[in-house]
């Protein structure tokens, strides 16, 4: 899979140890360093009896943590091979802000419905009930029922199948080659043009997407059936919802980290709205990008769909932030609401001049005028400042200014550099061979032998243009905050497994009135700064995971390029 690197590697085996004990671990380090292999013989490198190694196999197929070639559920007559999936065991960090927006949005319920996908992988309907609600409560289960039916229709949780396990690139590999040897056959040769090859293979992977979208959809679970409502005349001018609906219940279900990015990224365009302009143009975007979430959204697009009117976006604003609209332009407090939305939509969008190059919406003036939000645009820029801030803390201003230089043009002389940084030469060289040392500009050397004659400089004189290549510079700021995830998650069972005995004390104290205060002072001491030591902890890696969001699963980044 991507993103297998020494850092990441490093990082999926503390999460892996710590989630399931050093068994599975092995196993798991076996596929993370070793890359795809059968059960025979991962079970010979990490040394665990064949039953064991199956057993760790499954327990991760289960969680999505491992998936394989599909040689024995497609019967290929091959050997079944398994390979570890980098970046769903990565997204387990990010399962805090995923409870904590649960919890915001919905209900206790709903928060203990996600801890159980969390806990067990995927479970089925009658499964969740059970370990939610027990099975004798029957008021809990219809609760626990309901929520579900709320949940799968936002999609939080989203239906699988056991073909989710299948790699996609072995099952485009062989639909690719079933239409090569239909191609093949149809017009009589076995040369076919490369323009045959590639629509053969776009032909694969756009029908392997569909199919897999389809394993996923929400109609795969979802029983929809007529309300019966005798009043339906009488309330015909309400909203009223036309359908009841069930929930099938042979089917799995998994959390989507898809639907809770998409909250996120929206999160984080709200508070960047906020720092540049004020609170009241964030509750604007906030209405916008509420307006423009539909049920196909996805992380991968870069601009919202449909344009967004002025009408639907006051609909979409509580009415508690009225007057944080009006308190944030130097405006007429006679101004209607839609007057003052249509001012921060102008500020938004860069129709008042101050916006510059970079702006948050687009007016489309087609037959249905409203706005579309510019996502890839504003994810670049978020980037952007991630890695400026970074070189701001490490190198200076100074030096934060000569890399925006070389960012904003493709290669540039050291010349070129002094004039735009507005920096001595001997000062641009120094922060240039500090940018270079932290791998986030590179040179190239260009002969110039007839300009060399001319300047009277020596024929091994070589001219040096400064760039920065893009991609590769985030690559290695992801893979430094990889690794400083790894040791925050390294520093966190190092402090716990130093107060074991304490916490060990403190585990036969629960179910006791009194709890700690049972302990002896020194004991209750150990365990507040313990309790202290593992928050800023998990503060540090909360922090670090929505970097690493910013930087791999936005639109516009490398791994959204390529995956």
């Amino acid at each position: 899979m991507r993103d297998n690197g020494k850092e990441s590697v490093r990082l999926c085996e503390h999460i892996v140890r710590q989630a399931f004990g050093d068994v599975i671990c092995r196993v798991a380090s076996t596929l993370l360093n070793r890359g795809r292999l059968p059960s025979s013989t991962i079970s010979r490198l990490s040394a665990l009896p064949k039953s064991t190694t199956q057993a760790s196999l499954l327990i991760l197929i289960q969680h999505d943590l491992v998936q394989t070639n599909g040689a024995s559920y497609k019967d290929t007559g091959e050997e079944e091979q398994f390979e570890f999936d980098t970046l769903t065991c990565l997204m387990r960090l990010r399962w805090g802000r995923i409870m904590a927006i649960t919890h915001q949005k919905y209900d206790d319920i709903a928060l203990e419905i996600v801890r159980m996908l969390m806990i067990y992988g995927k479970l089925k309907i009658p499964d969740i009930i059970s370990a939610c609600a027990g099975s004798s409560d029957a008021s809990r289960a219809d609760a626990v029922n309901t929520t579900l039916i709320a949940l799968v229709r936002a999609q939080f949780i989203r239906p699988t199948s056991p073909e989710m396990h299948i790699l996609e690139s072995d099952l485009v590999q062989r639909r690719y080659q079933a239409h090569r040897k239909e191609m093949s056959a149809s017009k009589n040769t076995a040369m076919l043009s490369a323009n045959d090859l590639d629509n053969c293979m776009k032909q694969a992977q756009h029908e392997i997407g569909e199919e897999r979208a389809d394993l996923q959809d929400i109609r795969r679970i979802l029983i929809e059936r007529p309300k019966i409502d005798k009043d339906k005349k009488k309330r015909k001018g309400k909203l009223n919802e036309e359908f009841d609906y069930d929930l099938k219940k042979d089917v799995h279900l998994r959390i989507n980290y898809d639907r809770y990015g998409l909250l996120i990224r929206n999160e984080l365009i709200v508070q960047a709205a906020e720092e540049r302009w004020n609170k009241a143009a964030g509750t604007v975007m906030r209405a916008i990008l509420e307006a423009a979430l539909k049920d196909n959204s996805s992380m991968k697009e870069e601009r919202t769909n449909d344009s967004i009117g002025v009408n639907e976006i006051v609909s979409h604003i509580p009415h508690k932030d009225y007057p944080l609209l009006s308190a944030g332009l130097a405006i007429s407090s006679r101004a209607t609401i839609p007057e003052l939305v249509r001012n921060y939509l102008n500020i938004l969008a860069g129709d008042d001049g101050a916006a510059g190059h970079f702006t948050f919406l687009r007016k489309d003036n087609g037959t249905n005028p409203g706005y579309i939000v510019e996502i890839e645009i504003i994810c670049r820029k978020l980037r952007e400042n991630i890695l400026y801030q970074l070189v701001r803390e490490q190198l200076g201003n100074k030096a934060a200014r000569v890399l925006a230089v070389v960012s904003k043009s493709s290669k540039a002389f050291e010349t070129t550099i002094r004039d735009c940084a507005m920096l001595p030469l001997m000062d641009a060289r120094k922060h240039l061979a500090n940018l270079q040392r932290l791998s986030l500009v590179e040179t190239q050397e260009v002969p110039k032998t007839a300009a060399k004659s001319r300047m009277g400089l020596p024929p091994s004189a070589e001219y040096h243009l400064w760039a920065m290549d893009e991609a590769r510079v985030y690559g290695v700021l992801l893979t430094n905050v990889y690794k400083a995830l790894g040791n925050i998650l390294q520093r966190r069972s190092t402090e716990i497994e130093k107060k074991k005995i304490v916490l060990a004390r403190e585990s036969r104290t629960e179910g006791h009135e009194g709890g700690r205060g049972l302990l002896q002072l020194k004991d209750q001491e150990d365990l507040l700064e313990l309790d202290d030591i593992v928050k800023k902890f998990t503060l540090a890696e909360m922090r670090s995971e929505l970097v690493v969001f910013i930087l791999r699963d936005l639109p516009g980044s490398q791994s959204q390029k390529t995956g």
